[in-house]
């Protein structure tokens, strides 16, 4: 049987489905941050950190933020209103998937090369087809903002 085709595990299936219901919540908020109109430097940087992120330089107006959550990096170039790149990287179980957005639109795949595509393809799957249409804000996504950490 194909790696690729191979079907998940109850535990691969519950991490999957945690990873979608932190990522999908998550990415609309940094997106929507990002893409506000006439937003402050300031205010900028406050919203973005109180998602967590960190803010790893600054300069004329060009902010470089990064975060690591639930076995996924997210980089965030911002500069200026309504233009930014949002990078996101899975590592450990989820090594394979990664997506990337930007004012412009969004690229999202799974590495073939990762030896971990029958996961990677299973989230980028489900997080297109709930990011793509109005979702709601989950119990795992409120508990990472109220509490600030992984839980993956």
């Amino acid at each position: 049987m194909n790696q690729s085709t191979r079907k998940l595990n109850d535990n691969e299936q519950k991490n999957v489905n945690l990873a979608v219901d932190f990522l999908v919540p998550y990415v609309h908020s940094i997106v929507e941050i990002s893409s506000e109109v006439d937003l402050p430097i300031d205010k900028f940087k406050k919203e973005i950190m109180n998602l967590y992120f960190t803010v790893d330089s600054e300069d004329r107006g060009r902010i470089e933020t990064s975060a690591k959550h639930n076995n996924f990096d997210f980089t965030l170039l911002y500069t200026g209103t309504r233009s930014f790149v949002l990078k996101i990287s899975g590592y450990d179980n989820y090594l394979g998937f990664i997506y990337m957005e930007t004012n412009k639109g969004m690229n999202i795949h799974d590495d073939l090369s990762s030896g971990n595509e029958h996961i990677s393809n299973e989230i980028t799957n489900k997080f297109l087809r709930y990011y793509k249409s109005p979702y709601l804000v989950t119990e795992t996504y409120k508990n990472f903002i109220t509490q600030g950490k992984s839980f993956i």
